[in-house]
């Protein structure tokens, strides 16, 4: 689909189906999140309508690769995927535990810790704590394991992080002092990625993130989901 398509028509957008609250639906049944809304306010800037695949990482990777995705947002997506190109960032994050006060431990012989499937996250996990016992699925599965004891730790960015500490269901637990090295330091940023040969819908798409970001309307958008600046 060109960039230079009739105005109106749709970009083929995928978000991750449950990573609250970056996508998500709510309690209403209503898709929410403020990639969501970040995702529709950048098609509308380019005078397009989104069409939606909602699905787990690895299946977002491959409808790009091959086609039937014109864009991603790509937060989960490091260390780069060879064949994707990638626009500026539009957050950035570290990396955290989660886990209950004076619980287990990552670094425990048999901790369970979670982490959101497909992700960098998940390699850099089993090299740091060789002798924990990785699970991985979507981050609301992951929450779910975490708050019924299946899992003993959560390994997540700190944006989902602390949007899950500060609600109700969270009180009970508290970040973990024990992260990798090699994560704690600020990545290089969240990103829209998008299929190789698109330079000319990235550069529009690099354009008017720059745009959203300086007219203030990036800013409005994260108050809405997050207590902190995020980029």
């Amino acid at each position: 689909m060109p960039l230079h398509a009739a105005a109106g028509e749709a970009l083929r957008v995928g978000l991750s189906d449950d990573y609250p609250p970056l996508s998500y639906t709510d309690a209403q049944g209503r898709r929410a999140g403020f990639e969501y809304e970040l995702a529709q306010a950048l098609c509308r800037r380019l005078g397009r309508s989104c069409s939606w695949t909602f699905a787990p990482q690895e299946q977002l990777l491959r409808g790009l690769k091959d086609g039937r995705l014109d864009m991603i947002f790509a937060q989960r997506l490091e260390p780069e995927q060879a064949g994707l190109l990638y626009s500026r960032p539009y957050y950035h994050s570290r990396a955290m535990c989660v886990g209950r006060p004076g619980g287990r431990g990552p670094g425990d012989a048999g901790a369970r810790v979670g982490v959101y499937r497909g992700s960098a996250l998940e390699q850099y996990a089993a090299a740091a704590w060789p002798g924990a016992v990785i699970v991985s699925g979507s981050v609301g599965e992951m929450i779910a394991k975490l708050q019924r004891g299946e899992i003993d730790v959560l390994f997540i960015n700190d944006i989902a992080g602390y949007a899950f500490l500060l609600r109700p269901e969270g009180q009970e637990f508290d970040r973990l002092e024990e992260v990798p090295t090699f994560t704690v330091q600020r990545t290089g940023g969240s990103r829209v990625a998008v299929g190789e040969g698109r330079e000319r819908l990235l550069k529009a798409v690099d354009r008017e993130l720059k745009r959203l970001l300086y007219s203030g309307e990036l800013h409005n958008l994260s108050r809405i989901y997050f207590h902190y600046i995020i980029y």
